[in-house]
């Protein structure tokens, strides 16, 4: 199968990243054509809260595929389209933030129009995490141009049913090495084999709950450690209040930065546990990260969390918000058998492989194709 995605890769850094370079090997491996193209230009400056769209140390010259479509210029999203179009049977947009939603539309209507035949929305999210009115105005102008969605979780698919998706999954992350042992990860970053270690990783922004988290650590006993790894979008103010205020400065350690590939898998091996006290979600990046570490997770049951997620063996999940719940399930021992444990790991590793997402995606699009004959 010749398929085309047009969508965000590296060196562009981010899970939606990782995602799309991960997808591509999968199809790859599995012996479809894939032409990737990326963008000259994604967010415009004045939507993007970070500090760089880039990896560190990388920029435009180090694209390695055609970098077509910018986020701003019409003429590209036509071009994009007439590009793949030339070299796609099929074409898949991932989608995950509203801003980018007019150029998708734009490369949708121009890959059909140059004959391609059929174009596939892959929705993260039902529209951007902050999203407006404006911004489900423009995914629904989006959608009305594509000819099959697939969602990536129940709860996406649930909220865009009217235009009859197909729920796939989010794959686990497994391009990264293992890290070094426990002891050697805790003492490169400043910590002893007898604190309990809890890592929040990740894009900070309001909907993870890292507030929720704070006011947890108060209530946990001395020897639990916080890692806070990754940069905030917006304020970090809010958060110092919230450390000041209990006093939580010697228990949390805060690196406010992207963390590069190389570094990810040392702040995992240190871990205990990985903690996402989102108030909502939809699937996320982090707990596939987890999991190819072998790391538990300590989650909000919200989103498709509970989809990864075997109650006392890879994680335990607990209302959203809720501050003693979350004290409670990161202060209680685990209690199962380590080999019960590592079976849960490997099967949850196969049921959420590339493979076999990349196999589903695939089935769907050649079920749309028989259809469409």
């Amino acid at each position: 199968m010749r398929l085309g995605l047009a969508s965000t890769f590296p060196p562009f850094r981010g899970g939606i990243a990782q995602f799309n370079a991960a997808a591509v090997r999968a199809l790859k491996d599995r012996g479809h054509d894939v032409e990737s193209v990326t963008w000259s230009r994604q967010y415009p400056g004045l939507l993007f809260p970070g500090t760089t769209q880039w990896e560190p140390g990388k920029g435009a010259a180090d694209v390695d595929m055609p970098a077509l479509l910018d986020s701003l210029y019409p003429a590209s999203w036509s071009r994009t389209g007439r590009h793949l179009a030339e070299r796609c049977d099929v074409v898949v947009l991932p989608f995950w933030h509203a801003a980018l939603a007019p150029a998708l539309t734009g490369v949708a209507k121009s890959a059909k129009k140059h004959g391609v035949k059929h174009v596939m929305a892959l929705m993260h999210n039902t529209t951007s995490h902050d999203g407006k009115r404006m911004d489900r105005i423009l995914v629904n102008r989006f959608l009305r141009q594509v000819d099959g969605v697939v969602t990536l979780s129940g709860p996406v698919s649930a909220a865009l049913r009217e235009w009859s998706p197909v729920t796939l999954f989010h794959p686990l992350y497994d391009h990264l090495p293992r890290g070094p042992r426990k002891e050697e990860a805790r003492r490169q970053l400043g910590l002893s084999k007898d604190d309990v270690v809890h890592l929040f990783f990740g894009l900070i922004r309001p909907y993870k709950g890292l507030s929720v988290l704070l006011e947890a650590m108060k209530d946990l006993p001395e020897h639990h450690k916080l890692v806070v790894a990754g940069e905030c979008y917006g304020s970090w103010e809010p958060y110092a209040e919230v450390i000041r205020k209990h006093g939580l400065e010697s228990r949390v350690l805060i690196h406010n930065e992207f963390i590069e590939d190389d570094l990810v898998p040392i702040y995992f091996s240190a871990a205990n546990t990985a903690v996402l006290p989102y108030t909502q979600a939809s699937q996320s990046g982090v707990t596939a990260l987890a999991l190819h570490h072998e790391v538990r997770v300590v989650a909000s049951d919200v989103g498709d969390l509970a989809n990864t997620v075997v109650p006392e063996l890879t994680g335990r999940l607990l209302p959203p918000g809720d501050v003693q719940a979350l004290a409670s399930a990161l202060d209680q021992p685990w209690s199962a058998q380590p080999a019960d444990v590592k079976g849960a790991f490997e099967q949850v590793k196969k049921r959420l492989s590339w493979s076999a997402w990349a196999d589903q995606l695939t089935q769907q699009v050649e079920f749309a194709l028989s259809g469409a004959r």
